[in-house]
């Protein structure tokens, strides 16, 4: 079986592929800098916030390839690409000059002045910024004018000479581009700035806002984590200069990625759609049929765990693929095969919360080990339960632990732990994916689930999981009773397989 993984690159096809809602957001921010040329010869400061992995980068490339090219000539400079470089502002230089198609002179002394200008800039922020905090009178304002004030300390020119000859021979370089290629301004996309360390973040920003903005025929498009600024100031001037008063300074305007995106269609490919029929006794005993669609469970899986991010998910089911590549492997060793539960594969049925439950432990392996760590660490857990439980009762723990210890937890199937018979065994069940960190013992004392945010208000993923399976409990029950998985393979295969 070929493994369906899912690319990390930009989108291509971006009609097609459009699982980070982001084609009506790109049209309409295409449709303003068409049409608000005049409003940006003052304001040629863009940025786009998202969080990482939120479609910023394949947003750009869809505005850089459908903008009007008798308007704008679309210029990427992907930040991480060039970090290893001494300089990432004299780097951006360098991109400019790649757009001609002849060097001449005026090239060469672009570069030679933006070379002097751009590197004392950098040095003198390094040192301005690494002054004692208490000596200096610290605003935003003044954040922005630290590489002026540089300058006039390293460079024996005047900040002023430094900047009209970094205007003019910037200038050059526009014209010299826009008359080549037949449009009327340059549009300058910055990206990947959320990968650079923080120092480049901000040394790149506060360059092209202090220079590059002198230009007459430039507009700068930045994408930005709003993250990645707050841990470079923070790291920078410490919590002197807030990350937000400094982004309101240096950008004109701002745009935000989607706060929604399409899980669906990215989960579609990996899972087989089809319905099942659970039929069970509700809590009052009567008959009950209820039919749970495959990838909507999937899809509302992801949503109550509040793990959406597109690239996040694919990085998640790009695993899974992964491990359905080894299920179907006839060569691999028994052992091995023994760890994969009965997952959803695309061109059969499985078990619903087999697969839940697989791709749970995917994104606790990869993104909260911590996490992890601590509900695989189960015997550590219940001596802290046993604990709390005798310092609130001031009793003897031994019943309390007979109510929510599974024996020969390790070994123990899925339908095996419901054979522990009764309400409690739901209890273990539950509280064995618990983070162990209740704000009282109590819960264990009723067996009512319904309580579990009362104990557990929390918002970790683990507490997040765990009020999926309440909401779930009875079609658990229904489908568990058919299972024989050994519920602990689960950590072995995060950690031999994944």
């Amino acid at each position: 079986m070929k493994a369906n993984l899912s690319s990390n690159k930009e989108l291509e096809n971006y009609k097609e592929q459009d699982t980070f809602n982001f084609i009506t957001k790109a049209d309409a921010i295409k449709s303003f800098l068409e049409f608000s040329l005049d409003s940006l010869n003052d304001n040629k400061m863009i940025v786009l916030y998202g969080d990482w992995g939120s479609g910023k980068s394949s947003l750009m490339k869809h505005i850089e390839k459908d903008i009007n090219k008798t308007i704008y000539f679309p210029i990427f400079f992907k930040a991480w690409e060039h970090e290893k470089d001494d300089n990432l502002p004299l780097s951006l230089c360098a991109a400019l000059i790649n757009e001609l198609k002849i060097k001449s002179k005026i090239t060469r002394d672009f570069m030679k002045i933006a070379s002097s200008t751009l590197k004392a800039l950098a040095s003198g922020f390094t040192i301005k910024s690494n002054l004692p905090l208490v000596n200096i009178e610290y605003s935003v304002e003044k954040l922005i004018k630290v590489g002026e004030e540089s300058i006039k300390h390293i460079e024996p020119e005047t900040y002023h000479k430094s900047l009209t000859d970094f205007k003019k021979s910037f200038t050059k370089i526009e014209n010299l581009i826009l008359k080549q290629d037949g449009a009327l301004k340059l549009l300058i996309f910055i990206d990947d700035l959320d990968r650079c360390e923080p120092e480049n973040v901000l040394n790149l920003i506060t360059a092209i806002k202090l220079f590059f903005t002198y230009g007459e025929q430039s507009v700068f498009f930045c994408a930005l984590d709003k993250n990645a600024v707050t841990k470079a100031v923070k790291i920078k001037y410490d919590d002197v200069v807030k990350s937000e008063e400094y982004m309101e300074k240096v950008f004109d305007i701002s745009f935000n990625m989607p706060k929604t995106y399409d899980i669906r269609g990215i989960l579609l490919p990996h899972f087989k759609n089809f319905n099942k029929n659970f039929k069970y006794k509700d809590w009052n005993g009567v008959d009950q049929i209820k039919t749970i669609h495959s990838i909507g469970l999937i899809e509302e899986f992801f949503k109550a765990i509040q793990f959406t991010n597109p690239r996040g998910l694919k990085k998640v089911l790009n695993k899974y693929e992964i491990i359905k590549a080894y299920r179907n492997n006839t060569n691999i060793p028994n052992e091995f095969l023994t760890l994969i539960p009965d997952v959803i594969f695309a061109n059969s049925e499985g078990k619903f919360f087999e697969t839940i439950f697989c791709l749970y432990i995917i994104v606790l392996f990869e993104y909260h080990l911590d996490e992890f760590q601590s509900i695989e660490n189960y015997e550590l857990k219940i001596v802290k339960y046993l604990k709390m439980y005798e310092q609130e009762k001031q009793a003897s723990s031994s019943d309390f632990k007979n109510r929510i210890y599974i024996p020969n937890h390790k070994y123990q199937t899925f339908n095996g732990i419901k054979e522990l018979g009764g309400e409690q065994c739901y209890n273990k069940f539950i509280f064995l994916f618990s983070n162990g960190n209740p704000t009282t013992i109590n819960f264990m004392v009723s067996h009512e689930l319904n309580k579990f945010d009362i104990f557990f208000p929390d918002n970790s993923l683990s507490s997040r999981f765990c009020r999926f399976l309440i909401k779930y409990i009875q079609e658990i029950d229904v489908e568990i009773g058919n299972s024989d998985y050994v519920l602990w393979y689960l950590f072995d295969l995060a950690n031999y397989l994944l």
